[in-house]
Order: C-alpha cells, then structure tokens, then sequence
C-alpha cells in the first residue's frame, strides 16, 4: 500500500508540475527565464517536481501511516526538514551549476548535472514518497531511537551521494594540469567524494547515537572511510600530474584502473591497508522500514 501511494503522488506531483508552467507561468516566470538562460530547465523541472512531490506524498501517505499506527507528527516534522533540504539544495545547485558541461557541451554530457541533482536530493524523497518518514514504534524501540536511525541513514546516504558529486565537481573543474583532470572525474573522483562524504555522514551520525559505545563504533567507522577517502585524493592527484608530460589519453589509461590497484595494493601491504579499506556504506537497520 505504501509503494503504491508513493507511485502515485509522484505521479500526480508531475502533472501539477507540469500544468503549473503551463498554465501559471507567472509564479514561476523569473526563476524559469534565468533556468533557460542557462540551458538549465530539467533541472529546475526536477527541483519543482521535488518541492510538491514532498508534502503531496505526506498527505496521501498519512492514511496508511494512520492505518499501520505510526506517528503522525513525528513524520510531518522530518518531512517538514527534508523539505527544507530540497529547498536549500535548489540555492546551492543555482550557485555550483557552472562547474558542470552545459547541456549542449561537447559530448552532450549535460545530464551530468542532472544525475547529480537526483542523486544529492533522492535520499530525502524517497524517504518521503516512501512512507518511511511515519516511524511505526515497536515495543522493543522508543520513537527517539527509530527517529535517530532514520535520520542517521538519511545523513548518512545522502553524506554519501552529495560527496560523490562533489568529487565528480571536483574533477570536472581541475585545471592544475587541465589534461590530468580525467585522474580526478571518474571513477576517483566519484570514489574519493563517496569516502569523504560518508565519512561526514557517518561523523554525524555518530553525534546522534545517545550511548558512548555505538558513537564510538560510529566515529571509528567515519575515521575509517575519511582515511580512504584523502588516501584515493592523494593518488588521483599523483596520477593527474602525468598531465603536465604526457598527452590526456595516457591520463585516462593510468587514472582509471588506478584507485582499484590502489584497494588491491592494501589487501596485500599491512602499511596501505592501515590507510584504505575496502567497506560499504550501511545504514541502521530498519532506518527506512
């Protein structure tokens, strides 16, 4: 019932997207001429659809969390944030929207922007859409606890993700050489973001656990991905210098297998492996049930 719910305010959040700059184009007309100035207009199409999808997907999702006996104004009250959120991602993406390949660049690779623009604000909608926002309490769980693991794998998803993009940013803008700047888009650049945001997400995460033991665990674990991620810095940032000497296309053939020997290299060297590990990003279980 909940996926089903979620279909469909996504589904009617994008029609009255739609009919909005259709029909009402004046509330919207200065934000939408500036879009298009900028080759920008699905990106802000997403932006809007986000903004309505959230509160839309709360109301349609407060009957089946009625229903299933979950709390009602605890749910409202992160969706309340996460809106919030979408909200100050829009300003962010309107201020760092330069550092990607506009949408008619070379190799039409403008959806870049786009990609990254979903992938920063997905975590917060899905939890939205999905319902999970309307935290059912069980005996075994205060409501404190599930809210904390909620949000804890919402930072810490989203620490992940906007890290990754910011990475990809990174490389894309890198001009010390600019020919070394494929070392620093993918995958290191995606990689070494992905460490350094979960790291961040799990930093956080670690504040919201109420015991010392599971903050400590938590802080190991961030301490854990922060290593691997200024370690996969450092190297992509060595491989990127070839590009001062050698053509771009050399810098592509060394950068992109380079990171993965770098994960290789720590399984057998004791030294480097107190520096990379090889993990994933886990959130508390349950965080999204």
């Amino acid at each position: 019932m909940r996926l089903v719910t979620g279909v469909t305010a996504g589904l009617i959040s994008l029609t009255l997207t739609v009919l909005l700059a259709v029909y009402r184009p004046e509330l919207s007309e200065w934000a939408w001429t500036k879009a298009e100035e900028r080759g920008r207009t699905g990106e802000a199409s997403l932006f809007a659809w986000a903004l309505i999808a959230l509160p839309l997907a709360g109301l349609l999702q407060t009957p089946v969390a009625r229903r299933r006996g979950a709390r009602i104004g605890a749910g409202w009250t992160l969706l309340a944030g996460y809106w919030l959120f979408v909200l100050l991602m829009a300003t962010v993406a309107w201020q760092t929207e330069g550092l990607f390949p506009a949408t008619d660049g070379p190799g039409k690779s403008g959806g870049v922007f786009g990609a990254a623009v979903g992938l920063v604000i997905g975590t917060p909608v899905y939890a939205v859409v999905s319902g999970s926002v309307f935290r059912t309490v069980r005996p075994e769980e205060t409501l404190g606890e599930q809210v904390r693991d909620h949000v804890a794998g919402v930072v810490v998803l989203t620490g992940a993700l906007a890290g990754a993009v910011a990475g990809l940013a990174c490389g894309l803008g890198f001009r010390l050489p600019t020919e070394g700047a494929p070392a620093l888009v993918l995958p290191g650049g995606i990689l070494w973001g992905l460490h350094a945001g979960a790291a961040l997400g799990y930093f956080v995460a670690a504040r919201l656990q109420p015991s010392p033991a599971p903050r400590r665990t938590t802080t190991e674990l961030a301490l854990t991905f922060a290593r691997t991620g200024a370690t996969l810095l450092v190297c992509c940032l060595c491989v990127s210098q070839l590009g001062w000497v050698l053509p771009g296309w050399t810098v592509v053939v060394v950068g992109i297998p380079a990171p993965f020997l770098l994960f290789v290299c720590a399984a057998r060297w004791e030294w480097l492996g107190r520096w990379v590990s090889l993990r994933t990003v886990e959130v508390p279980k349950g965080a999204f049930a």
